[in-house]
C-alpha cells in the first residue's frame, strides 16, 4: 500500500498540469503569506520526509 501511494505523488509530481497549478498557488498565495523560499526549501524538506518514510514503510 505505501508503494501505490509513493508512485501516485510521484506521477502527479511528473504531470505537467498539477506542477503548472502548485507553481501558480506556491507563487501566488504562499508569496503573501511567507517567504517564497521560506516555502520552496520546505517542499524540500518535506519531498526527504516523504522518501524516507516510504523506504522505511516499504523495507520493514
Amino acid at each position: 500500500m505505501p508503494y501505490d501511494y509513493y508512485e501516485y505523488l510521484k506521477k502527479q509530481k511528473e504531470n505537467d498540469d498539477f506542477t503548472q497549478v502548485t507553481d501558480i498557488v506556491r507563487q501566488k498565495i504562499w508569496s503573501e503569506s511567507i517567504g517564497f523560499k521560506i516555502s520552496q526549501e520546505w517542499l524540500k524538506i518535506e519531498d526527504k520526509i516523504r522518501i524516507k518514510m516510504y523506504l522505511f514503510l516499504r523495507y520493514t
